[in-house]
């Protein structure tokens, strides 16, 4: 049994694409959230989750954009140095595309190879998880709709850092990075994953062609910051 594990897609369907060109092989894919915002392909990578049944747990900015979406119905009247991704996104996706991120759950659990798994977005904000008390309370609060001591491995994205963290022989959590982008101090311009086969945990990277990816943002106008972000991830490097 092989399965992916992604997370923080982020609109980047080159950087999907890329990862599944090398991992078709797996069983089944999982997704721990943000699917959209911060990219400019959007409906592609919903299309593409969609198509892959990828089992997806609900992001924050999963959510900022449905909001968006609803709460903005003069998206394309907006002042050019007002938009960000989320109303770049929001105005490419129709009603079909909102009510699939809106339904998202919040939290799955599911076992492979004999281990028990819980998936969820993010801890608290950026916090990690650093005791077992900690890890206990949070599976207790989080997973109801199971029993949350058989969950000895957490999922979480949101952070964009790659890793496993063993507090314990019975407590683990790990998260796959981002698919599309890193944090500030990490200039790593790779696509970030993981896969877990026949109960084997491995950490995953791949390069791949950003150039469309920073064609695009050269011709898109959002805020400058907005822009800056996307040019130092997608843009060429000296």
């Amino acid at each position: 049994m092989k399965a992916l594990i992604i997370s923080d897609i982020h609109s980047n369907i080159y950087a999907l694409e890329a990862i599944w060109e090398r991992e078709q092989d797996s069983d089944i894919i999982y997704c721990a959230g943000d699917l959209v915002d911060v990219g400019p392909f959007p409906k592609e990578v919903l299309a593409w989750v969609r198509d892959h049944n990828v089992v997806c747990v609900q992001g924050n900015h999963d959510r900022q954009v449905a909001a968006c979406y609803r709460e903005h119905t003069q998206l394309d009247r907006m002042l050019a140095r007002a938009r960000e991704w989320q109303h770049h996104n929001a105005q490419l996706l129709d009603e079909d595309d909102i009510m699939f991120l809106e339904q998202l759950p919040r939290a799955v659990d599911f076992e492979l190879d004999g281990i028990h798994y819980g998936m969820t977005h993010m801890y608290k904000g950026y916090n990690m998880i650093v005791s077992r008390h900690a890890f206990a309370k949070f599976r207790a609060e989080m997973f109801t709709n199971t029993n949350p001591e058989m969950i000895t491995h957490l999922i979480f994205g949101h952070t964009h850092r790659q890793g496993i963290h063993y507090l314990s022989d019975a407590m683990t959590w790990l998260n796959p990075g981002s698919v599309s982008y890193r944090r500030q101090d990490d200039p790593d311009q790779t696509a970030h994953y993981l896969t877990i086969t026949d109960g084997s945990i491995q950490l995953q990277h791949i390069d791949y062609d950003r150039q469309p990816l920073y064609q695009y943002v050269e011709q898109v106008t959002l805020q400058k910051a907005e822009l800056d972000t996307a040019r130092r991830f997608f843009g060429p490097r000296e």
